[in-house]
């Protein structure tokens, strides 16, 4: 696979998470692949487990989005809650950084580490990360916030 093919492959998965359109999961993610939460221990394995794992999610609604504002006060774009950033990979491995945005209103990062197998996903390890207010003690060294 090119990066082209990686990049469309988690533009499926994306919006399979974002639309929760469950049914679609199949077309990404291969009947035997393993996905892992290294930060809190978990492993699923297994096509049904990952899909129930992120079908019971508390909160979720199908098809559910939030408003987030854009510029100025009175600017809004619907957004989905799984956000695909960038995208690098070649061959059978790559990696994704999405932005993504919970029942209760809270953002995060996640790094998506991967492996494909035939067009799909066949293995992920997702690390996870809370949106957080940059210290002041760094701005004189930083670009932007």
């Amino acid at each position: 696979m090119n990066e082209a093919d990686h990049r469309k492959l988690m533009e499926g998965f994306a919006s399979v998470l974002s639309t929760h359109e469950w049914g679609r999961l199949g077309d990404f993610v291969t009947d035997d692949a393993i996905w892992e939460f290294p930060q809190s221990g978990e492993r699923f394995r297994g096509l049904a487990n990952i899909r129930g794992q992120f079908e019971n999610y508390p909160g979720l609604e199908p098809g559910s989005s939030e408003l987030q504002e854009v510029i100025g006060g009175t600017d809004y774009a619907l957004t989905p809650n799984y956000t695909l950033v960038t995208v690098q990979g070649s061959g059978d491995r790559g990696a994704a950084l999405v932005r993504v945005r919970y029942p209760d209103g809270s953002r995060w990062w996640a790094v998506n580490l991967y492996e494909v197998r035939d067009g799909k996903l066949a293995r992920s390890r997702s690390f996870f990360a809370p949106e957080l207010e940059p210290p002041d003690w760094r701005a004189p060294f930083r670009e932007g916030a």
